[in-house]
Protein backbone atom coordinates (compact mmCIF):
# COMPACT_ATOMS: atom_id res chain seq x y z
CA UNK A 1 0.00 0.00 0.00
CA UNK A 2 2.91 2.34 0.82
CA UNK A 3 4.93 1.36 -2.17
CA UNK A 4 2.21 2.89 -4.65
CA UNK A 5 1.65 5.43 -2.72
CA UNK A 6 5.29 5.97 -2.76
CA UNK A 7 5.93 5.36 -6.08
CA UNK A 8 3.28 7.52 -7.87
CA UNK A 9 4.78 10.63 -4.94
CA UNK A 10 8.23 9.66 -6.85
CA UNK A 11 7.07 11.30 -10.18
CA UNK A 12 5.86 14.50 -8.67
CA UNK A 13 9.23 14.70 -6.68
CA UNK A 14 11.72 12.93 -9.16
CA UNK A 15 13.13 11.57 -6.51
CA UNK A 16 13.41 7.69 -5.97
CA UNK A 17 11.97 7.12 -2.68
CA UNK A 18 12.70 4.76 -0.21
CA UNK A 19 11.11 1.30 0.37
CA UNK A 20 13.09 -0.25 2.96
CA UNK A 21 14.59 0.88 6.47
CA UNK A 22 17.90 0.68 5.55
CA UNK A 23 17.75 3.18 2.05
CA UNK A 24 16.78 5.72 4.46
CA UNK A 25 19.77 8.09 5.24
CA UNK A 26 18.70 8.14 9.01
CA UNK A 27 16.07 6.31 11.19
CA UNK A 28 15.34 8.98 13.15
CA UNK A 29 14.61 11.70 10.46
CA UNK A 30 11.94 8.94 8.90
CA UNK A 31 10.66 8.46 12.31
CA UNK A 32 10.39 11.99 12.55
CA UNK A 33 8.60 13.06 9.34
CA UNK A 34 6.42 9.47 10.26
CA UNK A 35 5.11 11.06 13.26
CA UNK A 36 4.60 14.31 11.40
CA UNK A 37 2.45 12.48 8.88
CA UNK A 38 0.67 9.92 11.68
CA UNK A 39 -0.27 13.79 13.68
CA UNK A 40 -1.16 15.51 10.26
CA UNK A 41 -3.16 11.97 9.28
CA UNK A 42 -5.28 12.21 12.33
CA UNK A 43 -5.85 15.81 12.33
CA UNK A 44 -7.42 15.32 8.90
CA UNK A 45 -9.21 12.24 9.78
CA UNK A 46 -10.46 13.95 13.04
CA UNK A 47 -11.57 17.25 10.97
CA UNK A 48 -13.37 15.38 8.36
CA UNK A 49 -15.58 13.47 10.75
CA UNK A 50 -16.35 16.87 12.22
CA UNK A 51 -17.10 18.25 9.32
CA UNK A 52 -19.01 14.56 8.47
CA UNK A 53 -20.44 15.00 11.82
CA UNK A 54 -21.99 18.96 11.44
CA UNK A 55 -23.18 17.43 8.18
CA UNK A 56 -24.72 14.86 8.70
CA UNK A 57 -26.55 16.39 12.03
CA UNK A 58 -27.78 19.57 10.31
CA UNK A 59 -29.10 17.34 7.22
CA UNK A 60 -29.96 14.50 9.61
CA UNK A 61 -31.96 16.58 12.61
CA UNK A 62 -34.34 18.11 9.47
CA UNK A 63 -34.57 15.02 7.70
CA UNK A 64 -34.98 12.56 10.72
CA UNK A 65 -37.30 14.86 12.29
CA UNK A 66 -39.16 14.74 9.31
CA UNK A 67 -38.46 11.14 8.83
CA UNK A 68 -39.24 10.48 12.65
CA UNK A 69 -42.62 12.47 12.30
CA UNK A 70 -43.49 10.72 9.19
CA UNK A 71 -42.66 7.53 10.80
CA UNK A 72 -44.25 8.25 13.92
CA UNK A 73 -47.51 9.26 11.66
CA UNK A 74 -47.30 6.00 9.48
CA UNK A 75 -46.91 4.08 12.74
CA UNK A 76 -49.83 5.79 14.25
CA UNK A 77 -52.28 4.96 11.36
CA UNK A 78 -51.40 1.94 11.25
CA UNK A 79 -51.80 1.48 15.40
CA UNK A 80 -55.17 2.70 14.13
CA UNK A 81 -56.31 0.91 11.12
CA UNK A 82 -55.03 -2.38 13.56
CA UNK A 83 -57.34 -1.42 16.54
CA UNK A 84 -59.90 -0.73 13.80
CA UNK A 85 -59.35 -3.86 12.94
CA UNK A 86 -59.80 -5.46 16.25
CA UNK A 87 -62.58 -3.66 16.49
CA UNK A 88 -64.54 -4.73 13.66
CA UNK A 89 -63.04 -8.62 14.65
CA UNK A 90 -64.83 -8.09 18.32
CA UNK A 91 -68.49 -6.78 16.69
CA UNK A 92 -68.03 -9.59 14.32
CA UNK A 93 -67.27 -11.79 17.17
CA UNK A 94 -70.29 -10.58 18.86
CA UNK A 95 -72.19 -11.03 16.17
CA UNK A 96 -71.69 -14.13 15.46
CA UNK A 97 -72.01 -15.24 19.29
CA UNK A 98 -75.57 -13.52 19.40
CA UNK A 99 -76.60 -15.66 16.59
CA UNK A 100 -75.02 -18.93 17.42
CA UNK A 101 -77.03 -18.01 21.06
CA UNK A 102 -79.99 -17.59 18.56
CA UNK A 103 -79.33 -20.60 16.77
CA UNK A 104 -79.00 -22.30 20.09
CA UNK A 105 -82.57 -21.19 21.64
CA UNK A 106 -83.98 -21.49 17.87
CA UNK A 107 -82.56 -25.42 18.21
CA UNK A 108 -83.87 -25.70 21.94
CA UNK A 109 -87.28 -25.10 20.74
CA UNK A 110 -87.13 -26.89 17.89
CA UNK A 111 -86.36 -29.77 20.10
CA UNK A 112 -88.78 -28.88 22.57
CA UNK A 113 -91.24 -28.73 19.78
CA UNK A 114 -90.39 -31.90 18.32
CA UNK A 115 -90.93 -33.95 22.06
CA UNK A 116 -94.16 -31.99 22.16
CA UNK A 117 -95.19 -33.42 18.54
CA UNK A 118 -93.48 -37.38 19.68
CA UNK A 119 -95.48 -37.29 23.26
CA UNK A 120 -98.76 -35.70 20.77
CA UNK A 121 -98.03 -38.79 18.43
CA UNK A 122 -97.74 -41.22 21.22
CA UNK A 123 -101.31 -40.14 23.10
CA UNK A 124 -102.55 -40.07 19.39
CA UNK A 125 -101.05 -43.28 19.09
CA UNK A 126 -102.78 -44.43 22.65
CA UNK A 127 -105.94 -42.90 21.85
CA UNK A 128 -105.90 -44.82 18.45
CA UNK A 129 -105.36 -48.41 20.31
CA UNK A 130 -108.14 -47.65 22.75
CA UNK A 131 -110.54 -46.47 20.31
CA UNK A 132 -109.90 -49.65 18.17
CA UNK A 133 -110.74 -52.03 21.49
CA UNK A 134 -113.15 -50.04 22.02
CA UNK A 135 -114.90 -50.61 18.29
CA UNK A 136 -113.68 -54.29 18.78
CA UNK A 137 -115.62 -53.99 22.29
CA UNK A 138 -118.81 -52.73 20.35
CA UNK A 139 -118.48 -55.21 17.93
CA UNK A 140 -118.18 -58.02 20.33
CA UNK A 141 -120.92 -56.60 22.37
CA UNK A 142 -123.07 -56.09 19.03
CA UNK A 143 -122.35 -59.94 17.86
CA UNK A 144 -123.37 -61.09 21.61
CA UNK A 145 -126.67 -58.94 21.45
CA UNK A 146 -127.49 -59.94 17.80
CA UNK A 147 -126.86 -63.18 19.17
CA UNK A 148 -129.08 -62.81 22.37
CA UNK A 149 -131.70 -61.00 19.82
CA UNK A 150 -131.82 -64.18 17.65
CA UNK A 151 -132.42 -66.64 20.76
CA UNK A 152 -134.99 -64.17 22.01
CA UNK A 153 -136.79 -64.05 18.75
CA UNK A 154 -136.35 -67.96 18.45
CA UNK A 155 -137.68 -68.67 21.68
CA UNK A 156 -140.54 -66.04 21.21
CA UNK A 157 -141.67 -67.91 17.76
CA UNK A 158 -141.70 -70.77 19.58
CA UNK A 159 -143.67 -69.75 22.70
CA UNK A 160 -146.21 -68.07 20.11
CA UNK A 161 -146.41 -71.80 18.23
CA UNK A 162 -146.96 -73.35 21.52
CA UNK A 163 -149.99 -70.64 22.64
CA UNK A 164 -151.21 -70.93 19.27
CA UNK A 165 -151.30 -75.08 20.08
CA UNK A 166 -153.31 -74.88 23.22
CA UNK A 167 -155.49 -72.31 21.83
CA UNK A 168 -156.35 -74.95 19.12
CA UNK A 169 -156.83 -77.48 21.75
Amino acid sequence: MFKSVASSSSVFLDQPVPTQAEDFPSNQVVRQDNKRMKIWMIALLVLCSLITACDRRSDGSRGSTTANSQAQNDYDDQVKRQQAQLDDYDKQSRHAEEQLKAQAAMQKRADDMLQAQEDMHKRADALLVSQEQLLKRQQDDFARFEKILETWERHQTQYQKYLDSLEKK
